[in-house]
């Protein structure tokens, strides 16, 4: 096994996501399984396990409990349903289109393209024909990446864009972010799809701003502690 390989699965190891239902919520449980994921980790001088929970949720009054700490913000996760009529629906600026689909991109097109771009495309997790090009003054600049997690229900949590677009004015960038991940949200609403997004908790003004813009029927803030051995032998 490779050193960058050993690096991915100690990585995949020290994150745990607790779930909120199910009969296995209590302490007992929860102890046992952070306890069986440390056990994972043993060959780490200092192991740390980064638990995501829900916020308000038991398993989360747990690990504070746990840890004698509060837990870290990560993020919001939301649900669209087709059948929302709060949403705010944002026009493209001008210049700027959305085409659905990556099958036919042509590479000559994304030679110039920052690389995250390149490399979001060319995930095999995405669906190509649920995907949407980016295009400013008819150049591709960037791409908004669709899972399909079921035949009802996508996932599309950014719009990755080359670094140099709108980099002098990050406002007119943000405004044109949001109004692309808004014509996009709206697609597939209208094809009757349920869409999970998610937007980080890191002070960005512009994800609180898409909180409201996307009005989600329902919304769970998730939040990240820290747990050390130690705090399993309490």
């Amino acid at each position: 096994m490779t050193e960058q390989r050993n690096t991915a699965n100690t990585a995949n190891r020290s994150q745990l996501m607790l779930s909120s239902r199910g009969r296995a919520t209590d302490r007992d449980s929860i102890i046992a399984k952070l306890t069986a994921r440390m056990q994972l980790m043993g060959n780490l001088t200092s192991p740390e396990l980064f638990v995501h929970v829900a916020e308000g949720s038991a398993p989360e009054q747990i690990l504070a409990q746990l840890t004698g700490t509060t837990g870290a913000p990560l993020g919001w996760e939301g649900t669209v349903f087709p059948t929302n009529t709060r949403r705010r629906q944002i026009a493209l600026p001008r210049g700027v289109q959305l085409t659905r689909g990556l099958a036919e991109t042509n590479p000559k097109d994304l030679h110039d393209l920052d690389p995250r771009v390149i490399a979001t495309i060319q995930d095999p997790n995405i669906r190509p024909e649920d995907s949407f090009l980016l295009h400013v003054d008819e150049q591709v600049r960037g791409c908004i990446p669709v899972i399909r997690l079921g035949p009802t229900t996508v996932t599309f949590r950014v719009v990755v864009h080359d670094n140099a677009l709108n980099a002098d004015d990050p406002r007119r960038r943000s405004f044109l972010r949001l109004a692309a991940w808004s014509t996009a949200t709206d697609v597939h609403l209208r094809e009757g799809s349920t869409i999970i997004t998610w937007m980080k908790d890191d002070g960005d003004p512009i994800n609180v701003y898409k909180r409201q813009v996307a009005a989600a029927d329902w919304v769970t803030h998730w939040i990240t502690y820290r747990v050390l051995p130690h705090h399993l032998s309490a």
